[in-house]
């Protein structure tokens, strides 16, 4: 009887050790999967805020400085452009008067020219 009681001792033990094994390996292969998980959220959050922000551009191909007149979210901004310098504004869509006083309602994407006091969209 004690040979028999001490064999399912025994029994019970690589059990209880078995299932352990188990549960360590469940509890592992969750904590592998929330690694995975984290850097996945990481790599994903890098490449949208790694994206290039689309804006406008405007370049100055005059000898003189041009002004444009940008007005975004109700403010307006005069935007001075040096001889040859480019400029990337209006991200979010805005509307324009160019030096010769038209006006244009600019999406974000556009890229603008002025050369003889006109701008040339792009």
């Amino acid at each position: 009887m004690l040979r028999c009681s001490a064999s399912i001792q025994v029994s019970a033990d690589r059990i209880d050790r078995n299932v352990g094994n188990g549960i360590a390996a469940i509890e592992q292969e969750q904590w592998q999967h929330w690694r995975d998980m984290k850097k996945l959220v990481l790599t994903l959050a890098l490449l949208v805020f790694s994206l290039p922000v689309h804006a406008a551009s405007v370049t100055n191909k005059d000898s003189d400085s041009r002004t444009l007149i940008v007005t975004e979210g109700g403010s307006k901004t005069e935007l001075v452009l040096s001889a040859g310098e480019t400029i990337e504004f209006c991200a979010g869509g805005c509307f324009v008067t160019m030096p010769n006083g038209d006006r244009e309602a600019l999406s974000g994407n556009e890229n603008i020219e002025i050369s003889g006091g006109r701008a040339e969209f792009k």
